[in-house]
């Protein structure tokens, strides 16, 4: 599986409070563009950054989002 990104877990009670919206859009259609976006794809443990341990990361609320398509095909 290829690593895409660490983002807020979409499965806790106030994620969507961490979702980012565009200039153009609401909440609500932010959430939607996310939850979208991640079908097909892969939660797991997050990725380490300069800043983060994967158990930081993890008391934090993060998870990793993986691909499943290795060569980028599915979105």
């Amino acid at each position: 599986m290829k690593y895409l990104t660490n983002l807020y877990d979409p499965k806790r009670k106030d994620a969507k409070i961490f979702i980012s919206t565009m200039t153009h859009e609401t909440p609500t259609e932010a959430w939607k563009r996310q939850m979208e976006w991640l079908k097909g794809k892969h939660i797991g443990r997050p990725q380490a950054t300069k800043a983060y341990t994967v158990e930081q990361l993890e008391a934090m609320g993060y998870v990793g989002v993986y691909d499943n398509d290795e060569i980028g095909l599915s979105g």
